[in-house]
C-alpha cells in the first residue's frame, strides 16, 4: 500500500502543482471568490486579453484554470452563449518568439483535439481533425536539414519545419488551419479558448518582455476566438501591459495577492478531505500547522505546500499513525526550525549583507533597485553588490533591469524566508546587535 494509503488519502493532499480545470479544481480554490469573479467578468465581458500581477506562488495559474471550467459550467447550464474551454496546459514564455508561437499553435491544435466531443454536443463546427492530428504526432519533423522530434513526442517544431508525413502540411499552412478553426468554432461573441502564458518574469527585463509581446501580438495576441491570460511577478506584467504597441491589447494587471489567513484553515481542511478515503485519516500537516508555515513562507502558497509535502515524506507513516495530532504538531515545528537552521548555517556573508536582507524582509520582501536610498545605500551599485551575494546563496531573486528601475525586481525566496526565520526567531548564528 502506498504512503498516503496508509494514511488514509487517496494521493497526496499537498500536490504543488496548479489546479485541475474541473469540478475538483473548484472545489480546491479556496478564498479566491472575489478574484474567481473579476476575472470571470474579464473572460466573459472583455475584449482585451487579461493580465495579472501577482508573487510567485500565490496561485495565479490554478485561478485561470478554474475560472475556465467555471466558463464552461455556465455554457452548459444555458446560463450564456458563450463557450469557454481552456487550454491543456500553461504555456511558459521564451525568449525565442518563433518557438514560442509554434508552442501556442500546438497547443490550441490539442485543445481542439482534446474537446472534439465536447465542441460537436455544442453544435459548434468541427473540424476534421484526423489528418491534422497524424501529422502534430508524427515522430520525426524535418526542416533546414535538421531533424526535429515532434512536440507531442517531447520537442519542438521551429523556423519553416515541416511535418514528414504524408498530409504534407507547412508550418505557415499549419497556423493558417489553425486560425480558420477558432473562426469558426467560436464566431465573434460566442466564447473561446482560455490560454494562460505564465511566468513572464523570466525574461528579467521590461525591454525584453515588451519585445517578445510585440513579436507574439499579430500571430498571437489577436488570434480570434482566444482569450489569453498573461501572468508575471515582480512587476513586470504591470511594466509591459500599456505600451503603445499592446495598448488595446491587454487589459490593466489585475492584483493577485496571498490568500487571506483566515481562509487558510478552510483551504487545507478541504483538500484533507477531498483526498481522504477513510473518516480515520491521519493528516501529516494540520491546518493549524499549516497556518503557521504559510506565515514562515511569507504567505507563498505554492512554498508551504512544498514544505508540508516534504516534512510528511521525510517520515514513515508508521510515526503518523502512533502519534497525536499536537505530537505531529510539535514534530513539524521542529523539522521546520532545523531545516532554516540549516539554510542559515550554510550562508556565510557579511554583516552588511545580512543586514539587507532583514531590512528587505521588513520591507515586505520586494523592491526595486531605485530604492537604494530606503537601504541606506549611497548608490545602486552597492546595493547591486550586496543583492549578488544574496542571490549567491539563493536567498533572493532579482533581475538587473536597467530599463525599468522602478520594477520591484529583487524578491526574498523560500530559503531566504526560512533563512530570515531562523534568525528573527534566535534559532541559528546569534544575531550581533546593529546588523
Amino acid at each position: 500500500m502506498s504512503f498516503w494509503r496508509e494514511l488514509g488519502f487517496a494521493s497526496n493532499p499537498y500536490v504543488v502543482k496548479p489546479l485541475p480545470s474541473s469540478a475538483d479544481g473548484r472545489e480546491l480554490l479556496v478564498g479566491r471568490d472575489v478574484e474567481l469573479r473579476a476575472l470571470l467578468r474579464r473572460i466573459e465581458e472583455g475584449d482585451t486579453h487579461i493580465v495579472l500581477e501577482g508573487p510567485n506562488g500565490v496561485g495565479k495559474t490554478s485561478l485561470v484554470a478554474v475560472a475556465a471550467w467555471v466558463a464552461s459550467q455556465r455554457f452548459q447550464r444555458r446560463e450564456t452563449v458563450q463557450l469557454y474551454l481552456p487550454l491543456p496546459e500553461a504555456l511558459q514564455i521564451k525568449e525565442d518568439a518563433s518557438e514560442f508561437i509554434s508552442d501556442c499553435y500546438f497547443a490550441i491544435a490539442r485543445a481542439f483535439l482534446d474537446n472534439e466531443e465536447v465542441l460537436k454536443r455544442a453544435d459548434r463546427k468541427v473540424p476534421k481533425t484526423r489528418d491534422v492530428k497524424a501529422w502534430l504526432e508524427a515522430p520525426v519533423l524535418k526542416g533546414r536539414g535538421l531533424n526535429l522530434t515532434s512536440p507531442f513526442g517531447g520537442g519542438g517544431l521551429t523556423g519553416s519545419a515541416a511535418a514528414n508525413s504524408s498530409t504534407g502540411f507547412s508550418n505557415a499552412g499549419f497556423r493558417a488551419t489553425i486560425r480558420s478553426w477558432l473562426r469558426e468554432a467560436f464566431p465573434e461573441g460566442t466564447g473561446g479558448l482560455v490560454g494562460v502564458i505564465d511566468n513572464l518574469e523570466l525574461l528579467e527585463t521590461s525591454a525584453a518582455a515588451r519585445r517578445l509581446l510585440e513579436e507574439i501580438r499579430d500571430p498571437v495576441l489577436q488570434l480570434g476566438g482566444m482569450r489569453w491570460v498573461l501572468c508575471g511577478a515582480r512587476g513586470i506584467a504591470r511594466s509591459v501591459a500599456t505600451t503603445p504597441r499592446l495598448n488595446g491589447v491587454l487589459s490593466d494587471p489585475i492584483e493577485i495577492t496571498p490568500v487571506a489567513d483566515e481562509y487558510i484553515p478552510s483551504l487545507i481542511d478541504t483538500r484533507l478531505l477531498h483526498y481522504s478515503v477513510r473518516p480515520t485519516s491521519k493528516a501529516p500537516v494540520s491546518a493549524s500547522s499549516f497556518e503557521h508555515v504559510y506565515v514562515v513562507t511569507h504567505k507563498n502558497l505554492r512554498d508551504s505546500l512544498r514544505h508540508a509535502q516534504s516534512f510528511s515524506q521525510d517520515h514513515e507513516s508508521e510515526f503518523f499513525q502512533s502519534k497525536t495530532e499536537t505530537e505531529i504538531d510539535e514534530a513539524f515545528t521542529q523539522w521546520l526550525e532545523s531545516q532554516a537552521i540549516k539554510h542559515e548555517a550554510s550562508a556565510k556573508m557579511q554583516p552588511r549583507t545580512w543586514t539587507l536582507l532583514e531590512d528587505l524582509a521588513t520591507f515586505g520582501g520586494t523592491c526595486s533597485p531605485s530604492d537604494y536610498e530606503q537601504f541606506n545605500f549611497n548608490d545602486r551599485a552597492h546595493m547591486r553588490k550586496n543583492v549578488v551575494e544574496l542571490e549567491r546563496y539563493g536567498l533572493v531573486n532579482s533581475s538587473r533591469d536597467d530599463d525599468d528601475q522602478r520594477r520591484r525586481s529583487i524578491e526574498i525566496t523560500s530559503k531566504g524566508w526560512l533563512v530570515h526565520y531562523a534568525r528573527s526567531h534566535g534559532l541559528g548564528s546569534p544575531v550581533i546587535p546593529g546588523m
